[in-house]
C-alpha cells in the first residue's frame, strides 16, 4: 500500500509540474503565434512521442516523459537567410521576440493570480485576530477587544497574518494599532510597559495568526497581488539566505523534493492544491524572469544588447553562454535532488 502510495505521489507532482510548464510554454506558443513567428513543434512532455498530430504546418505532439513540455521556434538557435524564410525566430523584429520570450513566465503570473483570486474567494487565507486582552493592561485600558481584527500597525495596513509585525512593541514608546469590529474601524495608542518578570516590553494582548477569512471577489483581485507579493518577498529571502546568508543549499528544494510536496498536498484535498499551485506557478514566472543565462530572462537580456548596438550578438558567443549558464543550472539541480532523495530516506 505504501508503494502504490509513492506511485500515485510522483503522479499527482508530475501532472502538476507538466501543468505549470504547459502553461508558460503556452504564452510562449500564443505569442509567438501572434506575432507570426514560424512554430515547427507544440510539445507536452519530452522523450519518444507517444502521439502527434500535424496542422497548420505545427506538430502538436505528446510525449511518453511527463516533465514538462517546449515550444520549438524555427530558426530560434540559428540564423536563417531572411529571404528563405522570413518568419524565422531571430528574422523577426525584436519587440516581437521579446514579447514572445517574456510571455511565458508572464503567463505563470497570470496563473498564479487567477488561482489566488479563487483561494481567497472559495477559502480565504489567515489574518491576524486578538483572543485575548489582559485587565489592566494597555490594551485593555486602551479599548481593544477579543475579536478585534488587527488591521493596522504603525501606519502599515495589515490584510494577511503573514505580513503583521508587532516588533515596535520592543522598540517604540507609543505604538499605534488599528482594528476592525463589527465592520467598523477603530485606532488605538498603546504605551508598552516593562514586564517585571522577564524584563519585555507588552501591551497585554494574545492574537491567533490562524483565523480564516473569506473575501469578495473584486476585493480578492486586488488582495491577489498583495498576496504573491509577499510570498515572492519571502521566496527571495530565503533564497538570498542561501547563497549569501549561510543557511546553504540544504534551505531549497530541488525537482524530486517538489515533486513530493506536490504529491503529497493531494492528500491533504483541493485548497492545499490550489495554493501549492499558486506558490509553484509564480515561483516558476518570477525565477524565468531572472538575468540568468539558460533563462528567459537571459534571452531577453541578449535582445536588449541586440538593440543597443544595432546587431544581434554572436550566435555562437551566445550559444558558450547559454550553455554555460544551463551547465550551472543542472549542476544545481543534481545536488538539490540529491539532498532530496537523502531527506526521503531520512
Amino acid at each position: 500500500m505504501e508503494v502504490f502510495n509513492t506511485i500515485l505521489t510522483v503522479i499527482y507532482g508530475l501532472l502538476m509540474l507538466t501543468l505549470l510548464v504547459v502553461i508558460h510554454e503556452g504564452g510562449h506558443f500564443f505569442v509567438g503565434k501572434s506575432c507570426d513567428i514560424r512554430i515547427d513543434e507544440f510539445s507536452v512532455g519530452f522523450g519518444p512521442k507517444l502521439l502527434h498530430k500535424e496542422k497548420n504546418g505545427i506538430c502538436y505532439s505528446v510525449r511518453a516523459l511527463p516533465l514538462g513540455g517546449f515550444v520549438q521556434f524555427y530558426g530560434e538557435d540559428e540564423e536563417v537567410d531572411a529571404d528563405y524564410e522570413p518568419r524565422a525566430f531571430n528574422n523577426r523584429p525584436i519587440w516581437q521576440r521579446a514579447l514572445t520570450i517574456a510571455a511565458g513566465p508572464a503567463m505563470n503570473i497570470l496563473f498564479a493570480l487567477l488561482l489566488t483570486v479563487g483561494i481567497l474567494v472559495g477559502y480565504g487565507d489567515y489574518v491576524p485576530q486578538i483572543i485575548e486582552v489582559q485587565e489592566g493592561m494597555p490594551a485593555y485600558e486602551a479599548g481593544l477587544q477579543p475579536g478585534d481584527r488587527i488591521v493596522m500597525v504603525q501606519g502599515k495596513h495589515i490584510d494577511f497574518s503573514m505580513e503583521l509585525d508587532l516588533s515596535a512593541i520592543r522598540t517604540e514608546d507609543t505604538v499605534a494599532i488599528g482594528v476592525e469590529r463589527e465592520g467598523e474601524y477603530h485606532e488605538y495608542l498603546l504605551q508598552p510597559i516593562v514586564d517585571e518578570e522577564t524584563g519585555d516590553r507588552v501591551v497585554g494582548l494574545t492574537y491567533s495568526a490562524a483565523v480564516i477569512q473569506k473575501f469578495g471577489f473584486f476585493e480578492a483581485i486586488g488582495l491577489s497581488f498583495k498576496w504573491l507579493w509577499l510570498i515572492v518577498k519571502e521566496m527571495f529571502a530565503a533564497l538570498g539566505g542561501a547563497l549569501f546568508g549561510g543557511a546553504g543549499l540544504s534551505q531549497l528544494s530541488g525537482p524530486v523534493g517538489t515533486i513530493a510536496v506536490v504529491g503529497e498536498s493531494v492528500r491533504y484535498g483541493f485548497e492545499t492544491i490550489l495554493r501549492i499551485a499558486a506558490l509553484l506557478s509564480i515561483n516558476l514566472g518570477i525565477m524565468n524572469i531572472l538575468p540568468f543565462p539558460a533563462l528567459d530572462g537571459g534571452r531577453l537580456v541578449m535582445l536588449g544588447i541586440e538593440k543597443i548596438k544595432g546587431s544581434p550578438v554572436n550566435r555562437k558567443v551566445e550559444g558558450y553562454i547559454n550553455l554555460i549558464g544551463f551547465g550551472l543550472l543542472l549542476v544545481l539541480m543534481v545536488v538539490l535532488t540529491y539532498q532530496d532523495i537523502i531527506r526521503l530516506f531520512t
